[in-house]
């Protein structure tokens, strides 16, 4: 029997207790030689299996992965160990501990200490076993190792609190403790782990251990206040520097700790973390009044304290100043000048007590301070400017920003986004870097192109552009979409069909002997024709992969004639004169085009500048492609028969004039649809909607408890429709086929709206009932599709239609600082001409009346849009008046907030509130107290009749 038939029995009868002896007889020559069917026989038990049906489990039962562990340990190199899943398993049930004895490979050290760094330690290596293999010296601890076991070690069995534990090894308290406050851990998440309850003052947990034996000694209290400190400048995360300043302040450091302490407190102002900063001021603040404070150190670290723009942290650095100017006068000069950052905040309190302070210690006659403040007046409110107009140089005093200079708007399509033909083997060799939305109709484009020119050279020089294709379709990576996968298998599926049909290709690939070559899986290489993203694919994706497969049949069959629905300008536009060549070709020929690449082609098409297109169209002979052309290009055409692509029509009046009912179109099957499913008008709502939600677990019902309860959400109403179940479905109908879950990729969902670059509202609002339904949705993936969905409407530069104004003004009131800026920036690349303030106005008022979203993430965004330009100051005004008119006599919440943005702008733009609906209101609002100084203060500013 050879040495792998009798691992081979072992493992079948599972006799783990012979497994050891087994491998202590092989040589090091044996081990060699039993690799490659050990490798075969771990593929064969870790292979997963279905015992029964929708059930699938590892082949391997637990005992048979303990032997198959000890070994590959034992038998496998470093590399080829690591590439295996049995790491996790050697340290189960002290399972290394039958190895340590007799046999531990020389990289073992090496290797621990690699997963140490890369954060993947095993979970079952704890700190206890780390000490004891350093015990036995096979391991050298690291503080990279200790610190990501030592926040575990705290508790024992059943996640008890077992602090005793800690004092049993010297090096544990005297050495790695201290690496907690040094490197980072996950140290802030231990006071969640332990099962036990507190007992007495004592948290069980790492806290309440600092605070006990600190108190009585045992660990240096001063050099735990001074790490908690130095560790707010580590670069440690949010939640661990966090921790850090908890500890810091449970401990209540004392006056004297406190003038200890003074030097890293004012290093602490240097963290990126708010919370340490507020933390440093507020204890330093305690020491302002003092002869001994170090005030000029505290104006050197005083720029960075001002720029955080947290109204918190800035009052109490005021504050500071303040107390601090009465003990140490000398002061007051350089604070003036520091003091002016506090005018970048927008919030009215700040900058009216920073400029009191300037008033009551400026020298009038500071020519710096002057030319300090000249820089920051800009940036200063109303009622700020007005009270520093003595301090203020005259020409500054009332500044106001100019109106940017008028350009040109740019065509819809032209020289500045034209789409130029590469060459092909470079094109390809970027086409899955996915840099360009258009690349994926491109491709099939210049292959159906080229077909006379392939070569076997060619072919050859397109070989890494195949293998770049095999592993996005086997791997692909973080930025890929489903999109990329099914232009990966055409590509494939187009390089089969090459070789298939070049013999000489076809030799030179067989004389690859790359083991992950594409040619090597061509067995395993899915047909396009049947080959879907998913056994559940959304009906959205498909018509990208139909135009695939129609540009594959065309190759095929050396078709010459060409895709219709290629763009020809970014991010999807066809110049509608390309458009009329493309069908002129089809006629010459006599051929009908794809009804699908027809009804794309028509939505693509750019109906703007139609006059070229339209006399290449006048010169073709009568007939429907005549007409119907002429109808889409020309704004004052109406349909005229004989309607024969019923689908085609359709689409060119959706494309043309989506709300229009065309009566020629009357007999159409299309209009078995509702019409807002084809043109986007869908009906929404925003407002209470009451759910059934889960409270607290009742283990008696082993069941969690259900109550009603209410949640705010934007509401679109799709009506019900039997959509695709014609013979030439519309694009719009695979537009509504998203899937119950919105099954749509981030980097997927540019591609898809551009399927309809004229009139996106279909899919718009799929994406929106889907991700921007609540103002709480802001996971990664849904704020990755909202934002590129941003990023295209943004590119597309059409109308805005109703569905847009909604989701430029959910945008605005997002929770991510980057969707909000480009809705802002959508809004402001348009003023005034090309959207509408007061429709975008109206449609963010109608959600905030109801309090849909945190009223300060419209404030704040509102406040970076002010004194950019005289022009969006009045955009802004319009935009705001529009929003309040639409709110109810009941104030909602931090609507006082909004009121004063709304106040500042119409003192900037010096303008009167004539809105009738907004005095009605702010009449109303005078009962409120919240609201009631920032109304009386609006109310001043209303109209005399």
């Amino acid at each position: 029997m050879t040495h792998l038939e009798e691992l081979e029995q072992l493992l079948t009868t599972e006799r783990e207790q012979d497994i050891v002896p087994f491998l202590q007889r092989l040589t090091p020559e044996e081990k060699k030689a039993l690799r490659p069917g050990l490798t075969k026989l771990a593929a064969y038990y870790s292979a997963f299996v279905s015992p029964s049906p929708n059930t699938y489990t590892s082949r391997m039962t637990v005992p048979q992965a303990r032997m198959l562990a000890v070994a590959t340990f034992v038998c496998y190199d470093k590399a080829a160990f690591q590439r295996t899943n049995f790491h996790f398993t050697l340290f189960r049930e002290r399972l290394l501990d039958n190895i340590i004895s007799w046999y531990m490979p020389g990289w073992f050290n090496e290797w621990v200490q690699e997963m140490a760094e890369k954060e993947a330690l095993p979970g079952d290596l704890d700190y206890w076993q780390l000490l004891e293999l350093q015990a036995k010296e096979v391991l050298t601890l690291t503080p990279a190792m200790v610190v990501s076991r030592l926040p575990m070690a705290i508790n024992g069995k059943h996640r008890l609190y077992e602090p005793a534990r800690l004092f049993e090894f010297p090096a544990t308290l005297s050495e790695h403790f201290w690496y907690l406050f040094e490197y980072p851990s996950n140290i802030h998440f231990s006071d969640n782990w332990t099962n036990s309850k507190k007992t007495g003052d004592t948290e069980p947990n790492w806290k309440g251990f600092i605070l006990q034996y600190t108190g009585d000694g045992t660990i240096d209290r001063m050099r735990v206040l001074e790490e908690c400190l130095q560790a707010v400048n580590r670069n440690f995360n949010k939640l661990q520097v966090g921790w850090f300043v908890d500890m810091l302040t449970l401990l209540k450091p004392s006056r004297a700790e406190l003038e200890q302490l003074q030097p890293l407190l004012l290093q602490a102002l240097n963290s990126p973390q708010s919370k340490a900063v507020n933390t440093a001021l507020g204890y330093l603040k305690a020491l302002a009044g003092d002869k001994q404070f170090n005030h000029q150190a505290l104006l050197d670290h005083l720029p960075q304290v001002m720029a955080t723009d947290k109204k918190n942290i800035i009052t109490t650095a005021l504050q500071i100043l303040e107390k601090a100017a009465k003990t140490h006068p000398e002061i007051k000069q350089r604070a003036c000048l520091e003091l002016c950052a506090a005018f970048l905040s927008k919030d009215e309190d700040l900058q009216a007590k920073a400029a009191k302070l300037i008033l009551q210690w400026a020298d009038k006659h500071d020519v710096a301070l002057r030319e300090q403040l000249s820089q920051y007046s800009s940036s200063m409110l109303a009622s700020t400017r007005s009270s520093l107009k003595d301090l203020l140089e005259e020409e500054q005093a009332d500044v106001l920003p100019a109106d940017p200079e008028v350009t040109a708007r740019l065509p819809l399509i032209g020289d500045h986004n034209r789409i130029v033909t590469e060459d092909l083997v470079f094109f390809a060799s970027q086409v899955f870097e996915n840099n360009a939305t258009w690349h994926f109709d491109l491709l099939p484009a210049m292959l159906l192109a080229a077909q006379d020119n392939i070569t076997t050279e060619t072919l050859l020089q397109l070989e890494p552009a195949l293998q770049r294709a095999a592993t996005v379709l086997k791997r692909p990576s973080g930025n890929m979409g489903l999109l990329d996968m099914t232009l990966a298998v055409f590509f494939l599926n187009y390089g089969k069909w090459m070789a298939d049909n070049d013999a000489a290709y076809t030799a030179r690939l067989n004389e690859v002997k790359q083991s992950q070559h594409w040619w090597r899986g061509r067995h395993e290489m899915p047909e396009l024709e049947h080959w879907k993203t998913s056994r559940t694919e959304s009906a959205v994706y498909a018509p990208h992969r139909k135009l695939l497969i129609l540009a594959l049949k065309k190759i095929r069959e050396k078709d010459p004639l060409p895709l219709l629905s290629t763009p020809t300008h970014e991010p999807g536009w066809i110049a509608p004169e390309v458009l009329a060549q493309r069908l002129a070709m089809y006629q010459s020929a006599g051929v009908s085009p794809d009804s699908l690449d027809l009804q794309v082609a028509i939505a693509r098409c750019a109906r703007q500048d139609t006059g070229v297109a339209l006399a290449l169209v006048d010169k073709w002979p009568a007939g429907e492609y005549r007409q119907l052309l002429t109808f889409l290009l020309d704004a004052a055409a109406m349909p005229q028969g004989p309607f024969t692509l019923e689908d085609a029509w359709m689409q060119a009046g959706l494309t043309k004039a989506p709300q229009a009912i065309y009566e020629a179109f009357a007999d159409f099957s299309y209009n078995r649809l509702p019409v807002s499913l084809l043109n986007g008008g869908f009906a929404w709502t925003t407002g209470g909607k009451p759910y059934l939600a889960y409270g607290k677990y009742n283990p008696e019902k082993r069941d969690y408890e259900r109550y009603m309860s209410e949640e705010l959400v934007m509401d679109i109403t799709f009506p019900e429709g039997e959509i695709l179940k014609g013979k030439s479905p519309l694009l719009q109908e695979y537009m509504n086929g998203v899937g119950e879950y919105f099954s749509v990729s981030i980097s997927d969902v540019a591609r898809l709206l551009l399927l309809t670059p004229n009139h996106p509202d279909v899919l718009l609002a799929r994406v929106m009932k889907s991700c921007q339904r609540s103002s709480g949705f802001y996971e990664v993936n849904e704020t990755g599709i909202v934002l590129n969905t941003l990023k295209t409407l943004h590119s597309l530069d059409i109308p805005p239609s109703e569905m847009m104004y909604l989701c430029i003004a959910l945008s605005m009131l997002h929770a991510d600082k980057t969707v909000k800026a480009y809705a802002a920036e959508y809004w402001s690349s348009r003023i005034p001409d090309h959207i509408s303030s007061e429709k975008l106005g109206g449609t963010v008022g109608m959600q905030q009346r109801v309090g849909w979203a945190p009223m300060k993430r419209f404030t704040d965004l509102i406040t970076t849009q002010t004194q950019i330009s005289r022009q969006q100051n009045e955009a802004l005004e319009t935009l705001l008046t529009a929003c309040l008119a639409v709110f109810s006599e009941t104030p909602v919440k931090d609507l006082k907030k909004l009121l004063e943005v709304y106040g500042e702008v119409l003192a900037i733009n010096n303008s009167r509130i004539s809105n009738a609906a907004v005095i009605q209101l702010l009449t109303a609002w005078q009962g409120s107290s919240a609201v009631k100084k920032a109304v009386q203060q609006l109310l001043k500013r209303v109209v005399q009749a």
